[in-house]
């Protein structure tokens, strides 16, 4: 049976009723790692632990990545709690809307499908979050139904966002808005079942896919390449972007990586994207005292160990940035090299992105216009789209050839601007990475 000590929120007045109680019990601290930064009460703490050492008693402290102070580290056991299972999510939805239903009358109304929909987009969240979404919903409008799963995709987006570190997409993009890439969407294709299903492919013989590195000339359709990927294989995204990662205090940058991590295998299955990972794993300047080095450390130990659900796509453009360690043999399933788009590249990235803002690519001549857009990146290819819109909008006139035509002889190219960089990356990638085209 529990019970609440009067003014235990004190952390002193709590460890001391700990030291004086006679009787053996388990002490449930909630946010009590708030005090864990106070020397007087990590002393008091390592007296205490000594004391329930010698008895069936313990303290249990709750919590996500606790920092434990040095002093502590060796008197406690961590247990890491699985997150619930999809069968686990089901009772307690089931559960709270029958509670729910003996208070107010409710309708809900979802197909098989939107049942399996919901269930997904509600893996990772905590039961109180749960709760708490689900509630909100149902109350305000009396109802439950398939159209309120994008409402609660939007609170789980929120919910990411807090841990400063993690941005959560709904990807919409496709693997037909990514035009090229053959070899890199056949190795896609033939993983997605092997993904999607761990304990078959491992009865098969198989281990199942854990990420990719993709590098590249910068605006070649990396990123999208990411987006597409899971919206293919109909999976949450979540973007980590290395300039939140660093902090100016001590030990908060790896911690930051560690909560990342944590965020990504409590919603698995994902896709863990690390857009330019160059900058959050570089090799270490002389001024951030470690900190790099040891953010590396700890993102390769986890690529190396870490569980399946979180199949990782990292982009990088700079490839002299990158330490060696990461691009070694076996850190990835693979590695690909995204270079330039071809000139039948070209022109299926101009009928993607006509066909986007409402125009017949049979139109226009796209032949020529892949032609003089040689060394173009897909990026700027879309570019010289918008911006032959934005003219011929301001005239009055419609789309043309021409205009396109005159817009891309009027764009100079990141190939022509950075032309010693790419070709060094050329030659880098010839014999260690594959071509993703």
């Amino acid at each position: 049976m529990g019970f609440e000590v009067e003014g235990s929120q004190r952390p002193e007045v709590c460890l001391d009723y700990v030291l004086s109680a006679r009787s053996h019990a388990l002490y449930f601290l909630p946010h009590f790692d708030r005090a864990l930064q106070e020397e007087g009460i990590v002393q008091k703490l390592h007296v205490v632990a000594h004391k329930l050492f010698q008895t069936p008693s313990a303290l249990i402290l709750p919590g996500a990545n606790i920092e434990m102070p040095s002093a502590l580290q060796r008197l406690v056991t961590e247990v890491v709690l699985s997150a619930p299972t999809p069968s686990q999510y089901y009772e307690f939805v089931q559960q709270l809307l029958s509670d729910l239903q003996r208070r107010m009358p409710i309708r809900v109304k979802l197909s098989r499908e939107e049942v399996s929909q919901l269930l997904n987009q509600l893996q990772g969240l905590s039961f109180f979050e749960v709760k708490k979404i689900l509630t909100k919903l149902i109350v305000e409008t009396g109802s439950f139904q398939g159209t309120d799963i994008v409402k609660v995709a939007q609170a789980k987006r929120e919910i990411v966002s807090r841990s400063g570190v993690l941005e959560y997409f709904s990807s919409e993009e496709t693997m037909e808005e990514v035009a090229g890439l053959t070899a890199l969407k056949s190795w896609l294709h033939k993983r997605k079942v092997a993904f999607s299903q761990p304990e078959e492919a491992r009865a098969f013989g198989l281990t199942p896919p854990k990420g990719i590195l993709l590098l590249g000339v910068a605006g070649c359709g990396k990123s999208l390449c990411a987006k597409a990927v899971a919206s293919e294989w109909q999976l949450p995204l979540i973007r980590l972007d290395p300039s939140n990662l660093y902090s100016k205090f001590f030990g908060e940058s790896e911690k930051n990586l560690r909560r990342a991590i944590a965020t990504a295998e409590s919603l698995a299955p994902v896709v863990l994207w690390m857009d330019e990972v160059e900058k959050a794993l570089a090799p270490g300047r002389d001024d951030d005292s470690g900190t790099s080095t040891r953010i590396l450390g700890t993102f390769l130990t986890w690529l190396q160990d870490k569980k399946e659900g979180v199949f990782v796509i990292a982009t990088a453009n700079d490839i002299e940035k990158l330490p060696p360690e990461l691009v070694r043999k076996g850190r990835f399933d693979e590695i690909f090299f995204v270079d330039l788009p071809s000139t039948e590249v070209r022109q299926a990235i101009l009928k993607v992105h006509l066909n986007k803002r409402g125009r017949a690519p049979d139109e226009f001549d796209l032949e020529s216009l892949a032609n003089a857009m040689e060394g173009f990146s897909g990026s700027e290819i879309e570019q010289v789209v918008v911006s032959s819109l934005y003219t011929a909008f301001s005239h009055q006139v419609p789309l043309s050839t021409a205009l396109l035509m005159q817009e891309s002889e009027a764009t100079v190219p990141l190939s022509a601007t950075a032309r010693e960089k790419i070709a060094a990356l050329r030659t880098w990638a010839k014999n260690r990475a594959v071509l993703a085209g």
